[in-house]
């Protein structure tokens, strides 16, 4: 049973190519990207393709909140930070005063990707100080003194997954369902379906969701080079091509997206208008023996057929689809391969874009960033392409992958996301 009606009234995105929902559909309209080659000479004994990704500039302090949370700022991460933005840009987008709203009807939702305090490098700085130049065991009274002046007293709480989650709980008073999801992709779009859930079967009236990522860090480039997911950047920042023959996996970056989600009932009580309806959602899993990289095919199939199921739609209803498209070669061939055995060789393929590659992936973020920018190719009825792609495998000629912007028009869109480990979820989202 689907249950209720929920809305999408408020929505929020900050990334490495806007600081607003509008300012990056612009630049998706634009063809713009935000990856480019960050040097650091920190970091300069890295292989090159670590310098590429999607930077937010600025955005290095939280906005300003209420005084009884300002002791708890310097608690915040970087991710937690953008997502602070994100989510006080969808609030305001939906019109709503979370005061009005009973703190016991309120749910949030958080998916959270933040490996920054990963490493332990907060202890460089007193490392280098007591180790001396040939970086020697220390001294252990030397180091804690060091360490005492050198390290913040924070720096395990800026680590902690759950920080947004807990500054946002506090900020609009959520005292309804919740969860904080910490992982890789797809938590952004295991949190949409959470919240969902829970306002489909009313056990609440409005929700919150969350993703927010920074995968910009030496440790965790080191991780995901290690996994072979990273693209080489033989030619630059041009070399993230997700579906193309030629890929060879992507660059990352930071961000946040946010959504306000309401029960079709309780919007309409206060006269709110939707930007987009959730009608389906599904989350499937699938191990897999090879290093857990490839992307279970028949776990995107399942997830795309129970989602289609409980929106009651049928392929050619949609107008497009986002793959989640991270340009790695087995990903893109699972994720390509599943969504042929569920449309077939359809006479009028429906068309299909990656947007990552104007971000850079976002990893918590990034699905759920794309939902918010489908939501304004619905409304323009115009689809954005694939940065990089040119060249088809000869298995997947079939699907539609356009190379240039163009005119799009159905009833809603489907846009999938996978994780590292098997996961996979798909969600349909319609128009108003």
């Amino acid at each position: 049973m689907r249950g209720a009606e929920v809305w999408i009234t408020g929505v929020g995105l900050l990334t490495s190519v806007g600081e607003s929902a509008g300012e990056n559909w612009a630049s998706l309209r634009a063809g713009r990207s935000g990856i480019a080659r960050h040097p650091s000479e920190e970091n300069g004994t890295l292989p090159d393709n670590f310098f590429y990704h999607g930077a937010v500039p600025g955005h290095q302090d939280p906005p300003e909140v209420p005084p009884k949370l300002a002791s708890q700022r310097k608690f915040l991460n970087r991710s937690s930070i953008l997502g602070l933005y994100a989510a006080a840009e969808a609030v305001a987008c939906a019109g709503l005063d979370m005061g009005d709203v009973a703190p016991d009807r309120k749910s949030l939702y958080v998916g959270s990707g933040d490996f920054t305090r990963v490493g332990y490098v907060d202890f460089y700085a007193a490392l280098k100080q007591t180790a001396g130049e040939a970086w020697d065991a220390p001294e252990p009274a030397s180091l804690n003194e060091a360490a005492l002046h050198r390290v913040s007293p924070f720096f395990l709480l800026e680590g902690l997954p759950n920080n947004l989650f807990s500054y946002l709980s506090a900020m609009y008073e959520f005292m309804g369902p919740n969860g904080s999801f910490s992982s890789l992709s797809s938590c952004g779009a295991q949190a949409l379906e959470n919240c969902d859930r829970v306002l489909r079967f009313g056990e609440a009236d409005v929700g919150l969701v969350v993703g927010c990522g920074s995968w910009a860090h030496p440790m965790v480039l080191l991780e995901l080079d290690g996994l072979g997911i990273l693209s080489r950047a033989k030619e630059g920042a041009a070399s993230f091509r997700p579906f193309d023959k030629r890929r060879d996996g992507f660059f990352p970056g930071e961000g946040a997206a946010a959504l306000v989600l309401e029960s079709a009932e309780s919007a309409r009580a206060r006269g709110a208008r939707p930007l987009g309806r959730v009608l389906g959602t599904a989350n499937c899993q699938e191990f897999s023996s090879d290093r857990y990289i490839p992307v279970p095919t028949g776990a995107v199939r399942r997830s795309v057929e129970s989602a289609m199921a409980e929106a009651d739609l049928a392929s050619g209803d949609l107008a497009f689809i986002l793959p989640h498209g991270s340009a790695t070669p087995q990903g893109d061939a699972g994720e390509l391969s599943a969504l042929l055995e569920y449309g077939g060789k359809a006479k009028d393929p429906v068309p299909l874009a990656g947007w990552k590659p104007y971000t850079g992936h976002m990893g918590s973020a990034s699905d759920l960033a794309e939902i918010v920018l489908g939501l304004r190719a619905m409304k323009d009825g115009r689809l954005p392409p694939t940065p990089g792609f040119a060249l088809k495998e000869e298995a997947f000629e079939t699907h539609h992958i356009p190379t240039e912007e163009c005119a799009v028009a159905g009833a809603a869109f489907l846009s999938l996301s996978h994780g590292i480990g098997g996961q996979s979820s798909a969600t349909i989202v319609a128009a108003p």
